[in-house]
């Protein structure tokens, strides 16, 4: 069983509260622990886009048990 992720503008210092697509419309994430870094990487580019949030600003996944991601980076 994975955990449960909200993602948080840092900067902003502001939760998303957007409905997710990819988890039946809910604010958070699951399971993010199981995706590729480009599963990843458009889930943030989705939360980012949808929060009118700057590409610049830091983005973090924060999960239920303390793991965290950041918005991963292009190779």
């Amino acid at each position: 069983m994975g955990q449960y992720y909200k993602f948080i503008n840092k900067t902003k210092d502001k939760e998303s509260e957007i409905a997710l697509p990819f988890n039946f419309g809910m604010p958070w994430a699951k399971s993010l622990e199981y995706d590729s870094e480009e599963e990843l990487r458009k889930k943030f580019d989705y939360v980012i886009e949808h929060n009118q949030w700057d590409e610049a600003d830091h983005v973090q996944a924060v999960g239920d048990y303390g793991a965290t991601y950041d918005y991963p980076e292009e190779r």
